[in-house]
């Protein structure tokens, strides 16, 4: 890819690939910039540093998780749907779940990630404020099973149990245990 051709979707989509192959560890910007065919410096024009890489990459792969989420009315309904993308999201990127829990994320990804969840969440027969807690937890929850199926011992687990059967039984326990109140 050429300095003319490249693009920060480019460069995400390069970069959500060599995370997938190296993990986070591995993930840096010479890797990058030569997996894309710049030099490092050129990344600098789209990322101010690896933080912003990585931030941009956590908001990549959350969007692309609410998009395939069908619009649903019940809530219910769409908190299993949301929950089985981000699982099926996070079995493809193993640290995943230590990307979400050490990378700090802009005020502007922040904000477009609320409006976002606005947009789908108040379609739903619930209240916003008490779908956003719940989205949350769903998110919460996945994100600790995909840590724990890709841990160095998730081999051992899957010889006294099915880790992906237990996060879904997991996810509709939660999604059906919910119930809200207004002093939470």
């Amino acid at each position: 890819m050429d300095d003319k051709k490249i693009s920060r979707e480019a460069i995400l989509c390069e970069a959500l690939a060599l995370l997938k192959e190296v993990g986070l560890d591995g993930l840096s910007l010479r890797a990058l910039a030569a997996r894309v065919g710049v030099r490092a410096p050129s990344l600098y024009w789209y990322f101010k540093d690896k933080n912003e890489l990585l931030d941009g990459l956590m908001e990549e792969v959350f969007n692309q998780c609410l998009d395939m989420v069908p619009n649903h009315l019940k809530w219910r309904d769409w908190m299993r749907a949301f929950g089985e993308a981000l699982l099926q999201a996070q079995a493809q990127v193993p640290d995943f779940g230590r990307l979400v829990t050490t990378t700090d994320i802009s005020d502007d990804h922040f904000y477009r990630t609320i409006e976002r969840l606005r947009e789908k969440l108040e379609r739903l027969d619930m209240p916003f404020d008490e779908a956003v807690k719940l989205q949350s937890s769903v998110q919460a929850l996945t994100t600790g099973w995909s840590d724990f199926t890709h841990a160095p011992y998730a081999n051992k687990l899957r010889t006294v149990f099915d880790p992906d059967a237990v996060a879904l039984h997991s996810l509709d326990a939660l999604i059906q245990g919910w119930t809200w109140d207004a002093g939470v």
